[in-house]
């Protein structure tokens, strides 16, 4: 029966919301000793980083769950899921 979801059932199985500008969290895999994040980029570009991947001038430093950690200049900023 794949693909054959009802037109109103798609639509309100769908939700559209636009992307956070600057570094986004699109999903968290992997096991608790390595934990991996795929990010998409200001520019556009989808990575897989892990703790100790360097994104510009930020540096992962954790990662939860449902976010992720990135420090830079001494201090650090948490990015979760959208």
């Amino acid at each position: 029966m794949a693909g054959n979801t009802p037109p109103k059932v798609a639509a309100s199985a769908t939700t559209r919301a636009p992307l956070p500008s600057g570094i986004a969290l699109l999903g968290v895999r992997g096991s608790d000793r390595d934990p991996r994040a795929l990010v998409r980029l200001p520019d556009g570009r989808v990575v897989a980083v892990g703790v100790g991947s360097q994104l510009g001038r930020q540096k992962i430093i954790a990662i939860d769950q449902d976010r992720i950690a990135l420090s830079k200049g001494g201090s650090a900023e948490w990015i979760e899921l959208p």
